[in-house]
């Protein structure tokens, strides 16, 4: 059941990744693919994956956070509580409530919207000592 556990964590991850891209995509775009002419092929590829990357980015994130309670759940049940695991968590249900609050809002604050990214790279950092230390 545990190995369950691990694989609620990879999914999760693998969510957040794809939230991430939100970020990384428009980036992309913004710095390379905006100068190519609007004939290009590629161009036209990259941004049809940005618009489903952007349109289903809240998604992505709201399935990382349900799947982060089915994982925190389990391993709670099954194995041990980590440290780092419990670091993690606050870290991505500070960036999902971070999101949320853009979300609704009808004005977006920049410090928010920082704020949502500051906690989104931190979370980055924790997912990597959680996964390296396993403590």
């Amino acid at each position: 059941m545990y190995q369950l556990g691990n694989l609620m964590g990879i999914l999760t991850t693998l969510l957040f990744g794809l939230a991430l891209m939100n970020f990384v995509i428009k980036w992309g775009n913004r710095k390379w693919i905006a100068k190519l002419p609007k004939e290009s092929k590629f161009k036209q590829g990259y941004t049809s994956v940005m618009k489903f990357l952007v349109k289903n980015h809240r998604f992505f994130g709201l399935g990382a956070a349900a799947l982060l309670i089915a994982h925190i759940a389990l391993q709670l049940a099954f194995k041990w509580v980590s440290v780092t695991g419990i670091v993690a968590a606050v870290l991505a249900m500070a960036a999902g409530a971070l999101g949320g609050a853009l979300f609704r809002s009808k004005r977006r604050s920049p410090a928010l919207l920082w704020a949502h990214r500051g906690a989104a790279i931190a979370l980055i950092l924790a997912i990597a000592a959680h996964v390296i230390t396993r403590i």
